[in-house]
């Protein structure tokens, strides 16, 4: 795992980034994002990650469509600009402004992947791409609490299939002897596994209207759900 300090003002503790160190070596050397590079967080979580590649040297940007995750992770980074967005309608930033988006939890993608909403926030965050720049999901499996979240690479690959680009998926598991799982085995922490499911976009530069309507096109494909889910009801939180 990784560690590092956290750079709030009021706090000195070490933080345990929850991603396994070999996952975000490859999403990040094995991608080939180069020292300096643009790089956009798309679901804060609890916000760590942000001044971690901070201190690699990239450029990073975060947004998050959830109003209570910014109010938290503003509040603990104060030092870092943390954007709210409703994904699903607009994005915040100019076309092909990041080498490599990285996309963890956000509350767009915990209903139907195969759905105008979902398509349409994933066409955003691509046309935020450089040419042949990285959409990297990063999501759990195998955990031990229940989730309604819990799609799968095959829900992922359906619901990236209408947009151009290159498709892979890797899965990450615990390895015996690291810290955490020590952990997981005394009952300090929930064992966790993870996959990343990557869309490296075309060469050619495509406008936002062009990402937007490949998502529209695979909605021709039907209209079934990628999994049997439990729908979330309460949608996403909108701006006061």
């Amino acid at each position: 795992m990784v560690r590092l300090y956290q750079p709030s003002s009021n706090s000195k503790d070490i933080t345990d980034l929850e991603f396994p160190s070999r996952l975000l070596k490859q999403v990040l050397v094995g991608h080939g994002l180069r020292i300096g590079g643009r790089l956009l967080v798309a679901g804060c979580g609890t916000g760590e990650l942000v001044p971690f590649l901070d201190g690699l040297a990239y450029h990073v940007e975060a947004v998050d469509d959830s109003l209570d995750v910014i109010t938290d992770v503003r509040q603990k980074f104060p030092q870092f600009e943390f954007q709210f967005s409703r994904l699903d309608e607009s994005f915040p930033v100019a076309n092909d402004e990041f080498d490599l988006i990285i996309v963890q939890e956000l509350a767009v993608y915990r209903n139907n992947l195969l759905d105008l909403r979902t398509r349409t926030a994933t066409a955003n965050l691509l046309s935020c791409l450089k040419p042949g720049g990285d959409l990297v999901f990063i999501r759990p499996y195998g955990t031990s609490a229940p989730t309604n979240a819990g799609h799968g690479p095959l829900c992922w690959k359906r619901h990236l299939a209408c947009f151009p680009g290159q498709f892979e998926t890797v899965s990450y598991r615990e390895t015996l002897f690291q810290r955490a799982e020590w952990d997981w085995l005394f009952g300090a922490r929930e064992h966790r596994n993870y996959f990343t499911v990557t869309l490296q976009s075309p060469p050619e530069k495509l406008h936002r209207n062009f990402w937007r309507d490949f998502g529209r096109r695979g909605l021709m494909t039907g209209q079934d759900l990628c999994c049997q889910i439990n729908p979330v009801t309460d949608g996403l939180r909108r701006a006061a």
